[in-house]
C-alpha cells in the first residue's frame, strides 16, 4: 500500500499540534456565540476531546519513529506510520 503523505517526523509533531489548538479555539470561538451554558459546556467537551484524540496520535508517532529508528541500521531509510488510519511516510 503506498503512502498518503511523506513528512519528516518533525513536521508531522508540528502539523498534528497545530491540531490539537484548533479544536480549541473553535470551541472558544463558538462559546461566544452560544448562549445557554449547556450547549457551551458540550462544545468544550468536544473540542477537548478531538484535542486528546489528537495528542495521542502525535505520540504515537513519535513512539512509531523511535521505534523503527532503534531497529535500522539504514539511517535514510523512510518510515511509515499510521496517522488516524492513514500511511504516512516519515522521512529522516
Amino acid at each position: 500500500m503506498h503512502a498518503l503523505l511523506s513528512l519528516s517526523v518533525d513536521q508531522l509533531k508540528n502539523v498534528s499540534l497545530a491540531g490539537v489548538i484548533a479544536p480549541i479555539v473553535v470551541g472558544v470561538i463558538l462559546m461566544k456565540f452560544v448562549a445557554k451554558a449547556m450547549v457551551r459546556t458540550i462544545i468544550m467537551v468536544i473540542a477537548l476531546v478531538l484535542a486528546v484524540a489528537v495528542y495521542s496520535q502525535r505520540q504515537e508517532i513519535s513512539d512509531c519513529y523511535d521505534d523503527a529508528r532503534s531497529g535500522e541500521a539504514i539511517i535514510d531509510a523512510e518510515i511509515s506510520c499510521s496517522f488516524f488510519g492513514q500511511d504516512v511516510t516519515l522521512t529522516p
